[in-house]
């Protein structure tokens, strides 16, 4: 493998938003991560890429996740980031305000919620099908109690936003702040982390090139005892686009939603993308299995087949954008 090279690389905090409590008046927001690849077309570039600038990629966790999900894996391979760096993608990799370098603190955000857990839905990310699908190969150890693949996940998980409401607001903050700093974007969202994207399609649809969203959260209007109810198809608080005669629509931009064959997610994906295409989007649903890529769940950036999903991305990124 030829070697990475680095062009520019930083961590910046965005999205700042101020809480008066009993300590005082409080900063928080969004951290992101970034790394520009050398530029694309520079004779000392080995990648023998197309000329032209590096294409920002937002990618965004899902859940009680943290950047980590996206920069590395369990058991200690490159994560997505290193991979779409690779790829010639500047990549901007968001902690979700209350997690990870976004910190929590009680007094801004509520009282916690539970732990990770081997009993919780998280470790569910390892385990079994549920009922009925394929067999859940591609997680990189046993998914058991005595798997430390399993173990260094559930280590660096946060508690599940308690309040989705207050989440997708963090979302809309940061979304905003970020696209206005670095400028048209594709973006890559996860599970829960999936309003982030809706929230930057809301209040930043040109700054928006195209969005893949991994197994989002929903399906629309869901009402889900620990997401909460999506009052406005696929977010808990206003978005300015919709289905409707008098809502704004997304102008065909592209969309794709990926789903795994052994998560159980492909039934709420579908309705996902089917609300998306009647708000105007030109949606394409990136079913694995259909692709030949089979054994996946709902956490496939973390597998083993890690970097084989992130080559279909790219090739979808490259021929939309």
């Amino acid at each position: 493998m030829e070697p990475l090279v680095i062009a520019e690389q930083g961590y910046f905090f965005t999205g700042l938003r101020e809480h008066t409590g009993p300590a005082g008046t409080s900063v928080y927001g969004t951290h992101v991560q970034y790394q520009v690849p050398l530029s694309v077309g520079d004779p000392a570039d080995p990648g023998g890429r197309p000329p032209g600038p590096p294409a920002n990629l937002i990618l965004v966790h899902g859940g009680g996740g943290q950047a980590l999900d996206m920069l590395t894996t369990p058991d200690g391979r490159p994560g997505w980031a290193t991979i779409f760096l690779r790829d010639g993608f500047a990549v901007y990799t968001v902690d979700r305000p209350g997690l990870g370098r976004s910190p929590f603190h009680p007094d801004i955000y509520g009282p916690y919620g539970p732990p990770a857990s081997y009993e919780g839905f998280v470790a569910t990310f390892a385990a079994p099908s549920p009922p009925g699908l394929p067999e859940h190969t591609q997680w990189p150890g046993s998914g058991g109690r005595d798997d430390p693949a399993l173990a260094t996940f559930l280590a660096w998980q946060e508690p599940f936003p308690p309040d989705a409401v207050r989440a997708h607001e963090d979302m809309r903050s940061g979304a905003v702040g970020l696209l206005d700093r670095i400028g048209p974007s594709v973006l890559l969202t996860h599970s829960f982390g999936g309003g982030f994207g809706w929230m930057a399609l809301s209040e930043r649809r040109d700054l928006v090139k195209a969005l893949v969203a991994v197994e989002p959260a929903g399906p629309p209007f869901v009402k889900h005892p620990a997401l909460g109810e999506f009052t406005y198809g696929l977010a808990p608080v206003p978005v300015s686009f919709g289905p409707g005669p008098d809502e704004a629509k997304l102008g065909g931009l592209p969309v794709a939603v990926v789903s795994s064959p052994c998560s159980g997610f492909e039934p709420s994906c579908h309705a996902t993308a089917q609300y998306l295409a009647s708000c105007g989007a030109d949606v394409t649903e990136l079913r694995l299995a259909d692709l030949g890529i089979h054994g996946n769940g709902h956490a496939m950036m973390l597998e083993k087949n890690n970097a084989e999903v992130a080559a279909v991305l790219t090739d979808w990124i490259a021929k939309h954008t």
